[in-house]
């Protein structure tokens, strides 16, 4: 199982000042050994954090683009010279090329979770355009029994590698059914708020918040249960066999 809370990992910065912690990196031959690197298809996945009246460096990405996650508080986004403000539960895709920075206009610190994808060759991407949506705005769909998911962004919306990045609702008391997954896939749940136990093949994790965890492979499968008296919600992205 592969299992990482962000305060385990060591801090670095990205966009000039914000401080981020990178939980997974991609495999590949140079980091086969490393800790945390387990991703097949997304280049990184961090958890960053802008301090309260701070502005990031203003940034362009060059052959790939990111995805944020409001995880709490708020702030501003300018991006390609127009301002965009920010609310817990925004997902923010900003495409190669877009001149961009955050300002944390806010008296508590904004947190952020950061996806980057590579543009594979010879891709264009569909969107020249920041997107910018909460996922309250997404319809519920209700999967493995207790699954309760409202997406922030697919495929349809401009992503390349990634597939599909959700929140997940679980009510208390409920479990999912226990389902697999290929050793070639991402599927990675992070603990946003509330907590469960999570079955991988035949391990049993306390999963809390600020824990990602890895999903693939697994067999017989996995199954996240939430014991608890409270609801829990969980980021979720994947790369699908």
């Amino acid at each position: 199982m592969n299992k990482k809370h962000w305060l385990d990992c060591a801090p670095s910065l990205t966009h000039g000042n914000i401080v981020q912690r990178v939980i997974f990196t991609q495999r590949d031959s140079k980091t086969a050994t490393a800790e945390g690197a387990i991703l097949n298809h997304v280049d990184s996945f961090a958890r960053g954090c802008l301090a309260a009246g701070a502005t990031s460096a203003p940034h362009i990405n060059k052959g790939f683009q990111e995805v944020f996650f409001v995880a709490a508080g708020s702030g501003t986004l300018i991006a390609a010279g127009k301002n965009h403000a920010l609310r817990e539960g925004d997902g923010i895709l900003i495409p190669p090329a877009v001149k961009h920075s955050f300002v944390n206009n806010d008296c508590s610190p904004l947190e952020l979770l950061i996806l980057v994808e590579s543009i594979p060759a010879g891709l264009a991407t569909t969107n020249t355009e920041i997107l910018i949506r909460n996922y309250r705005q997404s319809p519920i769909v209700q999967a493995h029994w207790h699954h309760f998911s409202q997406s922030i962004f697919n495929q349809k919306d401009g992503l390349t590698e990634l597939h599909s990045i959700l929140i997940v609702r679980m009510e208390p008391m409920t479990t999912a059914d226990m389902h697999s997954h290929e050793s070639d896939m991402d599927e990675i749940w992070y603990m946003w708020k509330g907590a469960g136990m999570h079955v991988v093949s035949r391990d049993v994790s306390l999963q809390s918040p600020g824990t990602a965890l890895a999903v693939a492979p697994c067999n017989p499968g996995h199954m996240l249960i939430n014991h608890t008296n409270e609801p829990l919600e969980a980021f979720y992205f994947a790369h699908y066999v």
